[in-house]
């Protein structure tokens, strides 16, 4: 299997029981400066510096911390924080927790992220549904997921998931509009130049992120959801340089809408029957 060494997976899932977390059903993962909904109902909290093969993000506003919530009858590992790929240019630290996830049961995942806007009308506070996505990440993914599919088999995302999280947003009145996520290596945001060529590819969105999990927890048989939180625009005519900072600050504000929606959509998620096709 990708990634890491069995023993390093091994190592993980003893500490993982060590602290009373032994399975669970769901996974979500947390992007920049997002906050974990359900932070004043966990059962369990390690940080990922206590977990083999864990790495804790360097990026400021990635706590480094995973949680076991009970929600329904839904054991939900929360990932407050995340390990990009350009901070090692390595995949381990990525791969690590989606395959010590899945050991522990997971075979659904939602997840979200920070993104800038590419699309015209869409603004800080907006929540994208990815319907599709673009990885300019490199080859070093790609050749490590070799063979990970049966020939013809496409890693999309899973469309029963995603109606899931439109109807969840529509009792919780909330907007959510569908797009397609461009994911670059970074850490550098996008020129104007750059902002447009995206544009003129078909995406909605960038990031730094989501695509390379999403991709692994399919190739480990998980469906998968992703939701993006927009939190700049990129490549405006007037737009000041960026700063992380902002980025942050901006998930912050915004924090509210994204806790409604995903404390509202992990019971619909739940309720899917595993019967039902996965719809990628």
């Amino acid at each position: 299997m990708i990634g890491p060494s069995q023993e390093v997976i091994d190592s993980a899932l003893e500490a993982l029981r060590t602290v009373g977390i032994e399975e669970a059903d769901l996974l979500v993962t947390l992007g920049s400066g997002q906050a974990n909904p359900w932070e004043d109902e966990v059962e369990v909290g390690v940080t990922y510096r206590e977990l083999p093969g864990w790495d804790a993000p360097a990026v400021a506003g990635h706590g480094g911390k995973l949680s076991l919530v009970r929600v329904g009858p839904e054991n939900v590992l929360v990932m407050a924080g995340r390990h990009h790929y350009y901070e090692a240019r390595s995949y381990e630290a990525v791969i690590t927790p989606l395959r010590v996830s899945h050991a522990l049961g997971v075979r659904r995942a939602l997840l979200t992220n920070s993104v800038g806007a590419l699309r015209s009308g869409l603004r800080p506070g907006d929540l994208v549904l990815i319907s599709d996505h673009i990885f300019l990440q490199g080859p070093r993914l790609p050749l490590l997921l070799q063979g990970a599919w049966p020939q013809g088999v496409r890693p999309g995302y899973w469309k029963e998931g995603g109606a899931a999280i439109v109807e969840a947003a529509g009792r919780a009145g909330i907007s959510v509009t569908e797009g397609v996520l461009l994911c670059v290596s970074g850490p550098m945001y996008e020129t104007r130049a750059e902002a447009e060529m995206a544009r003129r590819l078909g995406a909605d969105v960038v990031a730094m992120s989501l695509a390379p999990e999403a991709l692994i927890a399919r190739a480990l048989g998980c469906r998968v959801v992703g939701l993006s939180l927009v939190t700049n625009t990129v490549g405006e005519a007037g737009h000041a340089d960026l700063h992380h900072e902002e980025v942050i600050a901006a998930a912050a504000r915004f924090q509210p809408i994204l806790t409604r929606l995903l404390r509202e959509v992990i019971p619909a998620l739940a309720a899917i029957s595993d019967d039902e096709p996965a719809g990628h």
